[in-house]
């Protein structure tokens, strides 16, 4: 599998709930009816936890299951409609700040979380950082192989049964982590 990891910055003149809910009601259902996707996941920054990363809007996911389902989107976003998705961007996007990494790490979770955490490992140690906290469920590393310094996106889904003050330790004792809502 082939795992796209955007990192989404929103506009400085949207508030977070402005970001989420044009993305959500405007640009996701353009972006379905204009592009074949296998897997489109956006997960929004909770701001309750991951106020350092107040510029992401959003850490959204593409899976495609091959080379060839690669090329079909790049094919789709190099004709007119990747020109109708790239001028809508503008509107709830920082466009310049966005950027993004392919892993080809593998998933062996059939589970779904609705509250993922996700980190920019740049240290082999990094990516075994949150290995021994109860309560959240590792996803994947998300290897990276082709930035300089970025080796993986360790991606972890929080059990429902994780507490509120648990979260916060977390994110007091991580502070680099980013908590998200997902949605797909």
């Amino acid at each position: 599998m082939i795992k796209a990891i955007a990192f989404i910055h929103k506009k400085k003149s949207l508030s977070h709930k402005e970001f989420q809910l044009y993305y959500e009601s405007t640009h996701c259902p353009l972006a379905k009816s204009l592009l074949t996707f296998e897997h489109y996941e956006r997960n929004y920054v909770d701001l309750a936890f991951s106020y350092s990363n107040d510029a992401i809007g959003s850490i959204s996911i593409f899976k495609y299951e091959s080379e060839k389902s690669l090329g079909v989107i790049a094919d789709q976003m190099g004709s007119s409609a990747g020109d109708v998705l790239r001028e809508d961007e503008l509107n709830f996007m920082d466009v310049p700040l966005n950027f993004y990494v392919f892993t080809g790490s593998s998933e062996n979770l059939t589970s779904t979380f609705q509250r993922k955490i996700f980190y920019l490992a740049m240290e082999e140690s990094d990516l075994q950082m949150l290995e021994s906290q109860a309560g959240l469920e590792k996803i994947s590393d998300n290897l990276v192989s082709d930035h300089h310094e970025i080796i993986g996106v360790p991606e972890y889904g929080i059990m429902q049964h994780m507490q509120l003050e648990d979260l916060k330790i977390l994110q007091k004792k991580f502070p680099a982590l980013i908590f998200t809502n997902s949605f797909s």
